[in-house]
């Protein structure tokens, strides 16, 4: 029976070829946006599955007195606590100061570097490809290397035991190269290094105090550890080793198992909240579209399905051949679909979130589980899109269904009607969100951001020279050069640019007051206000000189200004904590700017002076006359060639920078407008598919009444009313659902469009047009047809 359900479903799919290609078309779309979203979420709740003993893994995390945490404390913390906890199987921090250049005889490269305990691969428990992970960080020259980066500077040998040198002075011996790991991974590291060579850098080993707070530390706990007796004794040694300053504070163990969701961010929230959203939206919409194509084909089956019931065929027998008809659709469906989002969608998704995610992949066996939810979605897409139009057929009298009499319950017209305004209300609420969406993208593109972007080059100093002290020296000349060019306006050399500020906080006190402020923190020099043409309230800018000048000078911004209560700034003084003696006096104030996106507030600010323009900053900024910018370009080039760079020259333009940092909110919006007219494409077929069965039932009704003088605009009317109150009713429903979700989701903004009500008119509006022309076309088409021939068939 099975093999005559698959004959005879083939053959129907064949015979309605227009309600087969939507259907097709509609699921294909559908479904393949259902598993690039799925993936999203998969990779999401999947993170970090790659490590064991997740019930026993903590990371700290650093209370202060206002409530705020963040994941960095002192770097002896840890070793203190390896010292007096004995609930600590193992412990590590993962610590990132530097990233130095590795050679093996003539390749060489950098990339991303951590260094770590000798427990690391006891708390992180990476499968290795060779060595021996109980040993690999024993030695304070040992290094691990992930399997990409053996293969870059080994090909296929089993590096081993073989030798690299690190920025042309120190030797290293690997001891391990890690197995792949996955994407969903937090912590993929290229380069391993013991944190014993770390502790010989005199710049580390200056900010390693109980003062500096940047560690990351990992803990490994024992079978049956006491937390909060952990907890207590770790807060213990905080009351005894930390600085006057910070004592107030507080650590917590967290569960490395909720790292992902505690620390990835609002705007990662955000993203995986409306994956599963959209990715439950089209799979509403798809279900009930084809619920209803497959009511819109009753009409012609009726017959079909009430001889079968005369020569003996049972319920479950004619739902079997529905639900096999369905299975053939909606499993070329999914093998399409799944070719549509393997080498189409998958790289979309990838350009758009690859800021916050690592680069998404999916493998039918790795990501089994994936796979079998995708085909157990499938399974239930068919039993339910198959059995429901089955079992109404099955539920008409015989004789009726001889007789032509299909009207059905009034049970089935509610269910029509809640499947159209479903469709609908989803397709209204996408219209909605990418609308207002819209709107707040252009907000924050055309708001002033405080400075001028246009014509600002910008060039990344961090070349890695291989002679720092003639990289110097010729930079030197090179800056000499540029200032004496008349196309040169203004030249900057600093660590940090709009777009670039880092989450660097320090506490200052107003020794006149006594009152505490917490600033962001960023060194510049004498010409980044220029540049930027950020507009001084008052005071004066720093001066071009040798550091020892400017030194205690500092320049801050209007907002903390206001937060320390001061009318004027001039003349005032703040006194750093952890700083010792050290007072910091106040000779500017710059007017507030967007150093960010504009989705985030501006906070108050603090610049400091780190000493005169040259090649050891972070940053080369460049207001230059458009007309000969190309000019200038090509000649840095030349210049930077000539100082022998590890890394190539490049550059950009500060307005493409700031348009960058709206890349994902680009990405979400390019995946709303595609989940919004998937949805309402959906939407429209079926309504097609609907009014063609509401035509064909009508068919004699329809000629009697033209016979009897009824205008084509009548039949329309009579045809389309319906379903028109319906989308009426779909978009009162929708609106204050996307009012309600769109502003809860500006609130995330601090700079935000307002709601207008005409938007939310405008979606509406948009599905109501869809739909009248979708429904007007097949209303038109039977208004014409011939009344004679629908009379005539009896």
């Amino acid at each position: 029976m099975i093999k005559i359900y698959f004959k005879t479903g083939y053959r129907n799919l064949l015979k309605n070829t227009s309600f087969t290609l939507i259907n097709l078309v509609g699921l294909t779309l559908g479904l393949a946006s259902v598993m690039v979203l799925s993936l999203l979420v998969y990779e999401y709740l999947t993170a970090n599955s790659i490590f064991k003993n997740q019930d026993r893994l903590v990371y700290l995390k650093t209370y202060s007195k206002s409530g705020d945490g963040i994941i960095q404390t002192p770097f002896p913390l840890l070793d203190e606590i390896v010292k007096v906890c004995p609930d600590v199987e193992a412990a590590t921090h993962v610590q990132s100061f530097n990233s130095p250049w590795l050679k093996y005889q003539d390749k060489e490269f950098q990339d991303n570097t951590i260094y770590g305990e000798t427990g690391f691969f006891k708390v992180f428990s990476f499968p290795f490809e060779s060595g021996n992970a109980a040993t690999a960080l024993n030695g304070k020259y040992d290094v691990v290397l992930s399997h990409e980066t053996a293969e870059k500077l080994f090909g296929k040998v089993n590096p081993v035991g073989k030798t690299i040198s690190a920025d042309d002075t120190t030797q290293l011996t690997v001891t391990g190269v890690l197995k792949p790991i996955p994407a969903n991974a937090t912590l993929r590291p290229t380069v391993i290094l013991s944190i014993n060579l770390l502790k010989t850098n005199p710049g580390f080993t200056s900010m390693a105090n109980w003062y500096n707070t940047f560690a990351e530390n990992y803990l490994l706990l024992k079978p049956g550890a006491n937390k909060k007796r952990l907890t207590y004794q770790i807060n213990q040694i905080v009351k005894t080793n930390y600085t006057a300053e910070n004592k107030n504070q507080r650590i917590k163990l967290a569960p490395f198992e909720d790292l992902v969701k505690t620390e990835s961010g609002d705007t990662v929230s955000v993203i995986i909240k409306g994956a599963t959203g959209s990715a439950v939206f089209i799979l509403l919409i798809i279900v009930a579209n084809l619920i209803n194509l497959n009511m819109a084909t009753m009409f012609n089956r009726a017959k079909e399905v009430a001889v079968k019931q005369m020569v003996g065929s049972s319920k479950m027998q004619i739902v079997w051949q529905f639900c096999v008809e369905n299975a053939i659709l909606v499993f070329t469906s999914l093998l399409l679909a799944f070719l549509l989002f393997r080498f189409v969608l998958l790289a979309q998704i990838n350009q758009m979130v690859k800021s916050n995610f690592s680069e998404l992949s999916f493998d039918l066996v790795k990501d089994f589980p994936l796979t079998l939810i995708i085909l157990f979605t499938g399974i239930l897409v068919v039993i339910i899109a198959g059995s429901y139009p089955a079992l109404h057929l099955t539920s008409i009298k015989i004789t009726d269904t001889v007789k032509g009499k299909l009207t059905g319950n009034n049970g089935n017209f509610i269910t029509r009607n809640a499947l159209i305004t479903l469709q609908f209300t989803l397709a209204i609420i996408f219209i909605g969100v990418t609308l207002i969406l819209n709107r707040q993208m252009s907000f924050m593109k055309k708001a002033s951001p405080g400075y001028n972007q246009e014509n600002v080059l910008v060039v990344p100093l961090d070349l890695a020279f291989k002679n720092p002290a003639a990289a110097t020296a010729h930079f030197d000349a090179v800056l000499n050069d540029l200032r004496n060019n008349p196309y040169v306006k203004n030249i900057s050399t600093s660590y940090t640019i709009p777009t670039t500020y880092q989450q660097n906080y320090n506490t200052y006190v107003d020794p006149a007051t006594g009152k505490e402020v917490s600033l962001r923190q960023a060194a510049t020099d004498a010409g980044l206000i220029d540049t930027y043409q950020i507009p001084l309230v008052e005071g004066r800018n720093f001066k071009n000189v040798a550091d020892t000048n400017e030194k205690s000078n500092v320049i801050i911004n209007r907002s903390a200004m206001k937060a320390l209560g001061w009318t004027t700034a001039i003349g005032k003084q703040l006194k750093p904590k952890g700083g010792g003696n050290e007072v910091d006096n106040v000779i500017g104030v710059m007017e507030d700017f967007h150093y960010r996106r504009l989705s985030e507030s501006i906070e108050p600010i603090i610049h400091s002076y780190a000493g005169k323009q040259s090649v050891n900053y972070s940053y080369l900024s460049l207001r230059v006359d458009p007309k000969h910018a190309a000019n200038i370009l090509t000649k840095l080039q030349k210049e930077f060639d000539a100082m022998n760079p590890r890394r190539s020259f490049s550059y950009k333009y500060m307005s493409d920078l700031a348009d960058q940092q709206y890349a994902l909110l680009n990405g979400i919006l390019k995946v709303t407008n595609y989940v919004a007219t998937i949805t309402l494409f959906i939407a429209a077929m079926g309504m097609f598919g609907l009014i063609a069965l509401f035509a064909r039932q009508r068919v004699k009704e329809i000629g009697i009444r033209k016979v009897l003088g009824a205008s084509t605009v009548d039949i329309v009317q009579l045809l389309s009313g319906n379903f028109i109150l319906l989308v009426a009713v779909a978009a009162m429903i929708a609106t204050p659902v996307s009012l309600l979700l769109m502003s809860k989701w500006l609130q995330s903004f601090a700079y935000r469009t307002e709601l207008s009500w005409w938007l939310f008119a405008v979606a509406a509006g948009i599905a109501l047009v869809i739909a009248v022309a979708t429904v007007s076309f097949q209303a038109v088409k039977a208004a014409l047809a011939n009344p004679v021939k629908s009379l005539r068939s009896e």
